[in-house]
């Protein structure tokens, strides 16, 4: 491992998905994201309570997982993050939407431009930003400041103070920055008892959030942007062959496309849960109707439209067998063309004097492809 340090971490959104397959329950999803979000042991025991008492196999099938990856209240403090989810991952899936129907070398180029651009457009953003703090970190305080109107406090020595929420104390200590709650210790945001604290001391409560949410600090993440780099016809050659990608084989059905194939509840707004599956139904023939077999295997299907079908089926089939030929011929004469540049640039380099003529091998393709290969070769001779 190349960080062995660092915490490791599992995404609840995944875990849930997976829980979901065997559990259908409606109050599923709510009761697993009280339990995921919750930020102190005494919290994660009463919600998983909540959730036993409701779907006990559910409860026991989710604590067959490692609880410390995926709830907050396991998670180490000090890195001012309380994610459970890996959204910012799954950003990247999506701008690599269009990159993965590239070739090698234009799916790399395609993401390195869209990083570029993507860092110049949030140091812009940063640069506007006028604020001591992130407009995250002042929204979360805000909201703290909200909430801690039904919070009342009791100070102690040492800079102490108990808070009381609706008959339940937590201990806030302003110069450890540490709340019982544990939401301050994991995010680095005063919550709302750090906020009560913090203001019977006559205090600013900005003055005590984390410096990872300095608005300096996120310009500097984006200060220092990805060097532009020169389109191919500016890179050097070292010499070596072509590598090629492996020869195209149709797969069989309809193409599924390039998209990420997503997981049966990741996107459960566009999943239609009235949907009939294929399992029990009744296949029907496309040219009587008839049940319980398809248009290839029909009986009443005439003779003739039989081997007019059948021809069809076969010409397809040949100009589809032509046309990898004409593929495989054409990256055949590609290799030998570079192979016999190869080889005449090594004894013109040896020998110091001469030229070795290139034997045009485009002759020996197809008629079809010729302005092609002309085009690829330099040959602008059409015939």
């Amino acid at each position: 491992m190349e960080l062995p340090k660092a915490e490791h971490r599992a995404c609840a959104r995944h875990i849930y998905a997976n829980l979901k397959k065997d559990h259908k329950s409606e109050t599923l999803k709510p009761l697993f994201w009280r339990v995921s979000s919750s930020y102190n042991e005494a919290d994660f025991r009463s919600n998983l309570a909540i959730l036993r008492e409701m779907d006990p196999r559910a409860c026991d099938d989710l604590l067959k997982k490692d609880h410390r990856k995926w709830c907050r209240a396991f998670f180490r403090t000090g890195s001012s993050c309380g994610d459970t989810h890996n959204n910012h991952t799954e950003s990247y899936n999506r701008t690599l939407k269009k990159a993965r129907k590239k070739p090698f070398v234009e799916m790399l180029e395609l993401v390195r431009r869209d990083a570029m651009q993507r860092i110049v457009t949030r140091f812009k953003i940063a640069e506007k930003e006028t604020a001591k703090y992130t407009k995250k970190a002042r929204i979360e305080v805000e909201k703290s400041c909200d909430e801690a109107q039904n919070c009342f406090s009791l100070s102690s020595t040492g800079g102490k103070y108990e808070i009381v929420e609706f008959g339940t104390g937590f201990c806030v200590i302003l110069s450890k920055r540490e709340c019982a709650c544990r939401k301050w210790d994991l995010t680095g945001i005063p919550c709302r008892h750090a906020v009560c604290a913090i203001r019977e001391n006559c205090q600013e409560v900005e003055d005590y959030i984390s410096d990872y949410y300095l608005t300096e600090k996120w310009r500097n993440n984006y200060r220092r942007g990805l060097t532009p780099v020169n389109g191919t016809r500016f890179w050097e050659e070292v010499g070596g062959r072509r590598i090629y990608g492996p020869p195209y084989k149709r797969p069989p059905g309809r193409p599924k496309g390039k998209a990420r194939i997503k997981g049966l509840h990741e996107s459960p707004t566009k999943k239609n849960k009235y949907k009939v599956g294929r399992k029990g139904r009744i296949a029907h023939c496309s040219l009587c109707g008839g049940a319980g077999h398809n248009s290839r295997k029909c009986p009443n299907e005439s003779d003739e439209s039989r081997a007019k079908r059948r021809k069809l089926a076969q010409d397809a089939q040949n100009a589809a067998l032509l046309e990898a030929q004409d593929e495989a011929e054409m990256e055949a004469a590609m290799i030998a063309q570079e192979e016999a540049a190869l080889g005449g640039h090594e004894e013109a380099g040896t020998s110091g004097q001469g030229h070795v003529e290139v034997q045009d091998v485009s002759l020996t393709a197809p008629q079809g492809s010729q302005r092609l290969r002309g085009l690829l070769f330099g040959n602008t001779t059409e015939h």
